[in-house]
């Protein structure tokens, strides 16, 4: 080989070597403007995880006997201003922000989460049977509306957010 077939050897063998070197790099991502980010723009259903409920590691076995919750013993601890999900903190719906939620005693917080409503549709669906028709669950999993709670208030579990379904489909009870 002669010094202009060599050099063209050379030349093709160090393109083909960085060719080779950049197939190893992982291609870069854009990932956009993260202040345009949105929940359902998220894959899945908004981010959210899916409920699975009726017994095992994470269902409503944990700690619920898979009959019929009630408001007053089983969630409305969760809404006071001290409960898990704070939501009456004075931060929250127990404060300035709207809508309000009265908790002074269960019967009150009950009738409060009557009148609200996400996108035109029931927080609490008055004798509905079907979790669908309320809008509360949909608003603690980020299905609908603005995810709740915020802080201070810590997210549902599975096992929370099957209660709350049990209790939707058994006709929300007081």
């Amino acid at each position: 080989m002669g010094g202009l077939g060599g050099a063209f050897l050379l030349a093709v063998g160090v393109h083909l070597a960085a060719g080779a070197a950049a197939c190893n790099e992982p291609a870069a991502t854009a990932y956009g403007n993260p202040n345009t980010l949105d929940r359902k723009n998220l894959p899945g259903e908004g981010g959210a995880e899916p409920l699975i409920c009726g017994g095992g590691e994470g269902g409503a076995g944990e700690g619920f006997d898979g009959g019929c919750p009630s408001f007053a013993t089983d969630i409305f601890p969760y809404f006071q201003a001290n409960g898990r999900w704070r939501c009456a903190d004075a931060t929250c719906h127990g404060g300035a922000s709207a809508p309000p939620i009265a908790t002074t005693d269960p019967t009150s917080c009950l009738s409060s989460l009557k009148t609200i409503s996400v996108g035109g549709v029931a927080y609490v669906a008055e004798g509905s049977t079907d979790p669908n028709a309320s809008t509360v669950l949909c608003n603690l999993q980020g299905t609908c509306g603005s995810r709740m709670p915020k802080a201070p208030g810590e997210d549902p579990t599975n096992a929370e957010l099957c209660m709350l379904e049990a209790w939707l489909k058994c006709g929300s009870p007081p």
